[in-house]
Formats: structure tokens, C-alpha cells, sequence
């Protein structure tokens, strides 16, 4: 099932704690302290994950690079700092609306803002760097490993990617992480009665929590031409991931 229409809904209430769910960054409570807090960190997170890349694959050029599920740039422009060409793609418009500000405001003029993979021209030069961090979390999965292969296409032969995928919850470690049967009903029926009630009144929009398959994610990556690369594990508040540091052969 599709969530764009809940990023939609996040960009225009509160895309920054749409972003971070922090309640520092909730829109009526946001200062210029918490915004530069809210850019620091992205900044820093940014480049602990270009140092991994750089470690696990050798030396990674950013000269062409992508963001996908850029949000309001808090990524994307420090990957565009080290960038000639950096594009961002996400769904929600005021998120784009809200990025493409930010870059005002920082003074990145390298940077093209895109709603989907699909607006990118079939002839664009491939990009020598692709970057994909807690967005694929919230992608049902069956969408989600077609914009993993989407991005692996469009990564030149020699270029690397960061993407970062969940895979388990903590608190099931009877069933290995996998979410029990009976949650997995209950939470499709709690998401079709949350989508229902659009139709009759204001609500908060649904941040969606998905693990993924990583045989198919893996086997998708040795598909599009990855032959070696690495691991960061991830855990967020209980929801573990892997960014994976990939190389394009």
C-alpha cells in the first residue's frame, strides 16, 4: 500500500519532525537553535557515512551524487557540499518546497529536486554516488526493492552506494526478529482503518515501519553488478537496520 499521500501530509504539517520524529522539531516548536542542531547533526551523520564508504570500498567519488528520500535537505546538502551535480527526489512537494529554501539558505546552487526516479531523464550520465538513509523504513517493501534496484541501475560501473534497510524488530527475538503473524494482521487492518477515516476528517498522517527480505535485497545487489562491499548495523529504538556500503563492479 502506498504512503505517499501520508508524506504529502507530513510535508505540509511538520516535515521537519516528519524527518526527525523529535518533539524538538515539531513545526510550532522549532527555534533557529533546534533548526542548526537539526543541519549539524545531518552533517555529521552525512559524512560518519562517506568515511564508512570510503573504508569498506576505497576511495568514493561524489561527483555526481543522489538522495533519495532527501526530505527538507538535512542530508542533502552536505552530500551537495562535496558534490558537482547532487539530486534530490522525494515525493511530497512541500518537502521539495522546503529543500529547495534551505538551499537557498545554504548557498547550494549544484542541486536539482526531483518528485521521483522516473522524472530523471532515461539519458542522464549515471551517478558515481547513491545515498538512501531511514526512507526505505517507510516504503512497503514489495515498492521498496524496486526503488533499490531503480537506484542500483543508475549507478555508474565503480560508483558506490549507502542504503540503509531494516530488517527486524528487537523485541521479537523468539522469532528472530520477524514480526508474529497476529501483529502482521493487526497492523494491515489498523492501516486500512487509518486510511478510511481520511474520508471523514482531519488526521495525523501514518509513518509506516517496514522490514525487509535481506536475501532479496542482497540478491538484488549481486543482480545489478555489486560484488563486494560492507556493513554499519543500525538500531532505532528497537527497529534494526544495516546501512549497506556497495560497489558497482
Amino acid at each position: 500500500m502506498s504512503t505517499d499521500e501520508d508524506w504529502q501530509l507530513w510535508g505540509r504539517r511538520n516535515p521537519y519532525f516528519g524527518v526527525i520524529t523529535d518533539e524538538r522539531f515539531v513545526r510550532d516548536k522549532l527555534t533557529p537553535e533546534s533548526l542548526d542542531e537539526f543541519f549539524r547533526v545531518g552533517k555529521a551523520e552525512l559524512c560518519e557515512i562517506l568515511a564508512d564508504c570510503n573504508r569498506h570500498l576505497g576511495e568514493v567519488t561524489t561527483r555526481r551524487s543522489l538522495d533519495f528520500g532527501c526530505g527538507v535537505g538535512r542530508l542533502l546538502i552536505p552530500l551537495a557540499e562535496v558534490s558537482e551535480y547532487c539530486v534530490g527526489v522525494d515525493v511530497s512537494d512541500a518537502m521539495r518546497e522546503e529543500t529547495a529554501r534551505n538551499c537557498e539558505k545554504f548557498g547550494r546552487t549544484n542541486v536539482r529536486l526531483v518528485r521521483s526516479l522516473e522524472q530523471l531523464a532515461a539519458r542522464e550520465e549515471p551517478f558515481t554516488f547513491i545515498h538512501c538513509y531511514i526512507v526505505l523504513q517507510h516504503i512497503d517493501p514489495e515498492r521498496g526493492l524496486g526503488i533499490i534496484a531503480s537506484l542500483l541501475q543508475r549507478l555508474e560501473r565503480g560508483g558506490a552506494a549507502a542504503l540503509h534497510v531494516t530488517y527486524a524488530r528487537a523485541k521479537y527475538p523468539r522469532n528472530f526478529g520477524a514480526l508474529p503473524l497476529d501483529r502482521r494482521i493487526a497492523r494491515e487492518i489498523r492501516t486500512t482503518l487509518s486510511r478510511l477515516t481520511r474520508r471523514f476528517g482531519e488526521r495525523e498522517p501514518q509513518m509506516q515501519m517496514n522490514s525487509y527480505n535481506m536475501n532479496r535485497v542482497l540478491f538484488l545487489a549481486q543482480q545489478y553488478g555489486v560484488r563486494s562491499g560492507g556493513f554499519r548495523f543500525t538500531n532505532h529504538a528497537g527497529h534494526l537496520g544495516a546501512i549497506l556500503f556497495l560497489k558497482r563492479d
